[in-house]
């Protein structure tokens, strides 16, 4: 069993809906819009959110164990078991579509290469594509990064998360939960950071326009030395339209 399945029953305590997150990613839905995707869904809160408010929703996650989750509490949107890279085949077009949560690091550099190409190619023209990352500007400066423990409720549960092994091409992502002095699960994944000109650049070569960049959802302002988040914006061309520069 895999790390993240293990941990889909934790998750929401982890990683609540946050309503600032929601309002923040409905402020860039372009008008009129309909079908919006979510790619790394994990369990479905921010689905169910945008279902409920009359869109038409698809969320994809790898983890089997995450999307069974999120069939059972959201049933109004769609849920499918699905690989980032295989986003190619879902039926577009999406006027929307996220992917929050640092999930997009755990493809490597060419890989999401492929998945951001592939998101272009789903999105209608003129349709919006956010992400966030954490800000590895500021991480890869560092040797490494153990991030601040996460209290679980009264239980007494801690989340532990650290960054090891610090290099430009990859970076190891160690997770435990611990109560008590009992470990509860622990888990150990690789991730592929990009600093933000090689993001900007690569959006560009795609077609991208940048409309916003944020180190987290309340819109604070990006800077390289911030240990906060990166939240991008980025816009298709409408048909006509010039190749945008960035």
């Amino acid at each position: 069993m895999s790390f993240y399945s293990q941990f889909a029953e934790y998750y929401e305590a982890v990683f609540p809906y946050r309503d600032e997150v929601a309002v923040f990613l409905k402020d860039y839905v372009p008008a009129g819009s309909r079908r919006l995707l979510d790619a790394g869904c994990g369990t479905g809160h921010y689905c169910g959110r945008f279902a409920a408010d009359g869109f038409d929703v698809v969320g994809i996650d790898l983890d089997p164990q995450m999307i069974d989750v999120a069939r059972k509490r959201y049933p109004a949107p769609m849920f499918r078991c699905l690989n980032l890279l295989d986003v190619g085949t879902l039926s577009g077009p999406f006027d929307f579509v996220f992917c929050i949560g640092n999930v997009a690091p755990h493809l490597a550099q060419d890989e999401f290469a492929r998945f951001v190409a592939d998101v272009a190619g789903i999105l209608r023209p003129g349709g919006v594509w956010v992400f966030q990352v954490v800000n590895w500007d500021y991480v890869l400066a560092r040797g490494g990064y153990p991030f601040r423990p996460r209290k679980l409720g009264p239980g007494g549960a801690v989340f532990l998360r650290e960054y090891r092994d610090v290099s430009e091409s990859r970076i190891r992502f160690l997770t435990r939960l611990v109560e008590d002095d009992r470990t509860i699960f622990e888990g150990e994944v690789w991730l592929y950071p990009m600093r933000t000109d090689a993001y900007l650049r690569l959006h560009r070569a795609r077609g991208f326009q940048l409309i916003e960049h944020f180190a987290d959802f309340q819109r604070a302002p990006y800077a390289t030395t911030a240990d906060a988040g990166s939240v991008f914006v980025f816009r298709t061309r409408d048909d006509g339209e010039s190749n945008p520069t960035v």
